[in-house]
């Protein structure tokens, strides 16, 4: 069977229906994965530690009535668990916002931005809890991160790759 034609090319002027994504958009994708495996490797951390990391920010509020210590401890719990829940939803979010964002998708890029500057105040917030040295300095490891991310993607030619109006690109069926 002889091989398929190769594509017509595109008229002169007009940009390409697929674009290829930038080499920019790599490092894009490997701060993702970077902040996530940061996020998960955390999760883990704190799930294993989780007793001495209540009692350090129990020990450190200075609490002194039995019944308060129970309620706090309570709740420093809780607050592990959900965090737990909160970065396993994130692992899911982030494997349909890399692969949007391999597709070409402004909204996928649009997300990016925002999750990645909340991410960045809710850690910078984070420091203000008490917790012990080491889950600190990985929050404000995964802060950096974020950080980078955000220049990364605001770079000009990622920027230009989800520009809006583009052939292609998150056109909405459905206007009003």
């Amino acid at each position: 069977m002889p091989p398929a034609p190769p594509p017509p090319p595109s008229p002169a002027g007009s940009p390409p229906v697929a674009a290829e994504a930038p080499s920019q958009l790599r490092p894009v994708v490997a701060l993702l994965m970077i902040n996530l495996a940061l996020s998960l490797a955390l999760t883990i951390a704190t799930v294993i530690a989780r007793h001495s990391i209540v009692n350090y920010q129990l020990d450190h509020r200075h609490i002194t009535g039995a019944a308060l210590r129970q309620t706090l401890r309570n709740s420093y719990t809780y607050s592990i668990i959900g965090r737990v829940v909160g970065n396993i939803v994130v692992s899911i979010v982030y494997v349909f916002l890399v692969r949007a964002l391999f597709r070409g998708r402004r909204w996928a890029y649009r997300r990016v931005i925002w999750l990645s500057i909340a991410g960045i105040i809710a850690l910078l917030d984070l420091q203000l809890t008490p917790y012990p040295a080491w889950m600190r300095v990985e929050q404000l490891v995964q802060a950096l991160v974020l950080a980078a991310l955000v220049y990364f993607v605001l770079r000009p030619e990622v920027r230009t790759h989800f520009a809006k109006g583009l052939p292609g690109r998150d056109v909405r069926r459905f206007r009003r």
